[in-house]
């Protein structure tokens, strides 16, 4: 991305939290709006040393999500990764300049997407990003950053299948979290689309949506270690 930030996934994102229209705004509302769109103005205008020494315009990346419906209502609420909510009113002071470029919108309802390698190509892990903001551990509340570790759910094998690298087999796990898995005999299965099943080394048996973690019984033998 040359400069600017990136609309990268919004339109359809949340519609019940980004389709509804925010409440009136008293004054300190305001007052901490403003302070996060200077910041957000401030990153994006901060000037940057590149390797020929001479000053060019920064490189900020902005995830902005909007429901269709609030984009062509024209009001409401959409939310801002890393800020917060941010009525469509005031969207306008973030995207009304030149600097802007506006990627195409990554729809998340596409088939799998894979790759017959262990690395994980950027194309597959900002998918896995913006399909699960938060990382699939119980009671896990990191977020789903550029840093977070991609866990192959079923372990990755040099002489396995093609297409063990896909965004159904990959879930995002904090590094305490890809420790207890890794080490802690703690194992993980993917339900469905929507839901991780792990099952503690006692046995205990736990399910993870983007709803939460809820306890799903004990199971009589505890899982091979």
């Amino acid at each position: 991305m040359d400069s600017g930030l990136d609309l990268g996934a919004g339109l359809g994102d949340e519609p019940d939290q980004a389709a509804k229209p925010g409440p009136g705004m008293g004054a300190a509302a305001r007052r901490e709006l403003a302070g996060k769109l200077a910041a957000i103005k401030q990153a994006a205008y901060r000037d940057g040393i590149g390797s020929t020494g001479r000053r060019g315009p920064a490189r900020t990346l902005l995830y902005a999500h909007i429901a269709d419906a609030t984009l062509l209502a024209d009001e409401g609420v959409a939310r801002v990764e890393g800020f917060g909510p941010v009525s469509v009113a005031r969207l306008g002071e973030l995207l009304g300049h030149d600097q802007v470029v506006v990627q195409p919108v990554i729809d998340l309802n596409d088939d799998t997407v894979s790759a017959d390698a262990y690395e994980i190509p950027h194309r597959i892990r900002e998918r896995v990003k913006l399909t699960h903001p938060v990382e699939l551990f119980p009671y896990g509340s990191a977020e789903t950053g550029i840093n977070t570790d991609l866990d192959h759910i079923k372990p990755y094998r040099k002489d396995g299948p093609p297409k063990q690298t896909n965004t159904a087999n990959l879930a995002p796990l904090g590094r305490l979290s890809h420790r207890i898995k890794t080490h802690g005999g703690w194992t993980a299965t993917r339900l469905d689309a929507d839901t991780m099943e792990w099952i503690t080394r006692y046995g205990f048996r736990l399910h993870v949506t983007h709803r939460g973690t809820t306890a799903s019984g004990h199971q009589t033998n505890s899982p091979e270690r």
